[in-house]
């Protein structure tokens, strides 16, 4: 019984796609005609292409530098006993006002990083 059914409908498509394409051949494309490939704006383009220097990714460079130093401190300040005890008696010593500063700190470096990413951008950008 469904198959009888899909065979209805398939012919009733059939028959309405068939009255559609023989409208459509007075001229206009129908809705099937495919377009015309565009041809891309670089070939149409008399000059040569301008090849550029790869972009240097400066955020990147100066993070790795951050981290590498950041390292760097942590290892220097965990290897000796004394450094190691001393900066673990300066964090357990610290009041409100003392993590203030240091959240104060970690912005204003942050800030400093972001700034001077942002500037070694804009100073090896190319003009246009």
């Amino acid at each position: 019984m469904s198959d009888e059914k899909n065979r209805d409908k398939t012919a009733k498509l059939d028959e309405l796609f068939a009255s559609e394409t023989d409208a459509n051949t007075e001229g206009a494309p129908s809705a099937t005609t495919p377009l015309p490939e565009a041809e891309p704006a670089w070939l149409r383009s008399t000059e040569p292409p301008v090849r550029t220097t790869p972009r240097v990714r400066w955020a990147a460079i100066v993070w790795g530098v951050v981290f590498a130093a950041t390292g760097w401190f942590t290892m220097w300040t965990l290897v000796a006993e004394e450094r190691r005890a001393a900066f673990s008696d300066w964090i357990l010593t610290l009041d409100n006002g003392g993590w203030a500063i240091v959240g104060a700190f970690a912005l204003g470096a942050l800030l400093l990083i972001i700034g001077l990413s942002q500037g070694l951008k804009a100073a090896t950008r190319q003009r246009r």
